[in-house]
């Protein structure tokens, strides 16, 4: 799922669900949610041992670099339940058009998006941290699925809807968000 702005976008769409702290924790939520308790899955799927999964949750070990990197956006995917998905989305797309609510610091550079369109854009003259403020049917495409091209498109959208005001030349086209 969505690591980055997009993670931090879920976060603020879904705030009572809240990423652990402690890896121990996070291991442990991951191993039973998402491989249902399955410790040689989760082990495969990381590409450990199975000892490895089981000292994460025990605490005896802590995931490095990009295992925890991963461990962390698995734990967020698995605090939102199908049901609290699916009702998020239908409060979104009843906004409709309007604003959703959910806005979101996104740093260009960091988030991975690449500009093309502007020269003033692509320059980087426009590269500081940006606000963006995504539609009622922007962040229900986003709940729904946050890995699908809809979901990408939104944010695309979202994207071309800020740049906008300053350029009038940027459209959803112009944008491509490397996840």
């Amino acid at each position: 799922m969505a690591e980055g702005f997009v993670g931090r976008m879920l976060g603020k769409m879904f705030p009572s669900r809240q990423v652990p702290v402690k890896a121990t924790t996070q291991a442990s939520h991951v191993r039973e949610r998402a491989f249902g308790g399955n410790t040689a899955a989760m082990a495969a799927h990381y590409g450990v041992s199975e000892r490895t999964v089981q000292r994460w949750i025990k605490g005896d070990r802590t995931p490095q670099g990009a295992d925890a990197e991963r461990l962390e956006t698995q734990a967020a995917e698995v605090q939102i339940t199908e049901t609290g998905r699916k009702r998020r989305a239908r409060e979104y797309t009843a906004k409709g058009t309007g604003f959703s609510g959910v806005g979101v610091t996104v740093d260009l550079d960091d988030a991975g998006v690449e500009i093309k369109g502007s020269a003033v854009v692509r320059a980087g003259r426009m590269r500081p941290p940006v606000v963006v403020k995504l539609t009622g049917e922007q962040a229900a495409a986003l709940v729904e699925d946050p890995d699908s091209p809809e979901a990408e498109d939104a944010i695309n959208q979202a994207l071309a809807d800020y740049f906008q005001l300053p350029f009038g030349d940027v459209t959803a086209a112009d944008l491509h968000t490397i996840r």
